[in-house]
């Protein structure tokens, strides 16, 4: 039960951190059919393709897709390409792709065994590569002798090496806009910026390429340029496994009066929680253990309450949980000197 509350308090923090107002894409495989329709909703691909189906194909496991190629060669062998064609709505200025995923089993290695791409007018029918002046931005997955790794194309990096099974999240942080975009890769990280005409690309805490020019080549510029996203596995022989992607626009969405610890470091007696409409009975005070903390709850102005603990705290980190009047939930980091 203890174990419970901290677990639910750190996923609403996340949460909350990462929201975001125009989600494009979101798949977590909860449901293995439905998830493929030429005019999708936010939870289908546009199309899967396979061009030689015997050899390299998918599989939706509950809980996640499977993408299979057994044979090296791309013309025979084929290739498996999971998009989305038809173009989000509306339309993006700014993205953040959230690819989490493992290379489960490599069987031939091989340089840019998958391909990510983001750009536009993307074509399902024809299975040649897209040009550069469709293009935003492009990376790979490198299939090699002892794991893999993720490629930016645009300036070579590639992130540290990965065993086969690890999982990973690669994070695309794209800005088609002409103002700066600012992020957070998690609650813990600090303020970053993407520049206009430009992409951060992570691979968990990594960073592998930083405001990195966008648009390949010399292409003119488009207010269309991420409206298209493909993941195209046609090198090497083995299988990769997506246990979720996330794609939205990457601004948060406006929170009216955030409950505000002030001052935070607090002390050990006492916790000042500021906002107005709080529901004093749903406020927890978590350890670090998943140890929720008894509190006396006194209101000391209408947009005020102040937490007494029932002895004194001891220093380090809690998460603060809490529901306001109108439904809307809450969680913070608060830190006892």
């Amino acid at each position: 039960m203890l174990k419970r509350y901290l677990t639910s308090a750190l996923a609403l923090l996340a949460s909350l951190a990462g929201s975001a107002q125009t989600v494009y894409f979101h798949q977590n495989f909860s449901q293995t059919t439905g998830l493929i329709n030429p005019q999708p909703d936010t939870g289908q691909f546009s199309h899967v393709i396979l061009t030689a189906p015997a050899l390299s194909y998918h599989k939706f496991h509950k809980g996640y897709m499977e993408l299979t190629r057994s044979r090296l060669d791309s013309v025979t062998g084929g290739i498996i390409r999971a998009m989305r064609a038809t173009p989000f709505s509306p339309n993006p200025e700014t993205l953040v792709v959230r690819v989490t995923f493992s290379v489960e089993d490599i069987q031939a290695h091989a340089l840019n065994a998958m391909y990510l791409y983001i750009g536009e007018d993307f074509n399902p029918v024809n299975n040649s590569f897209p040009g550069n002046g469709l293009m935003f931005a492009k990376c790979s997955i490198n299939f090699l002798e002892d794991g893999f790794n993720i490629k930016d194309l645009e300036t070579g990096r590639v992130s540290k090496t990965y065993p086969e099974k690890k999982q990973v999240t690669l994070t695309w942080v794209l800005n088609n806009s002409t103002v700066p975009l600012v992020y957070h890769m998690n609650a813990t990280f600090d303020e970053e910026t993407a520049q206009p005409g430009t992409y951060d690309l992570w691979v968990n805490d990594e960073a592998v390429a930083r405001n990195t020019k966008a648009y390949p080549g010399t292409p003119a510029y488009s207010k269309t340029k991420l409206s298209n996203f493909e993941m195209r596995f046609r090198n090497g022989v083995g299988k990769i496994r997506i246990d979720e992607i996330s794609i939205d626009d990457g601004k948060p969405k406006p929170v009216a009066q955030k409950a505000l610890v002030a001052p935070n470091p607090a002390g050990r007696d006492r916790i000042t929680l500021s906002a107005k409409g709080i529901n004093a009975a749903s406020v927890r005070l978590i350890d670090i253990n998943g140890k929720v903390q008894p509190l006396k709850t006194e209101i000391a102005a209408p947009d005020k309450l102040n937490l007494k603990p029932l002895s004194p705290l001891a220093s380090g980190i809690y998460i603060l949980q809490l529901q306001k009047q109108d439904g809307q939930k809450q969680a913070l980091k608060v830190m006892i000197e």
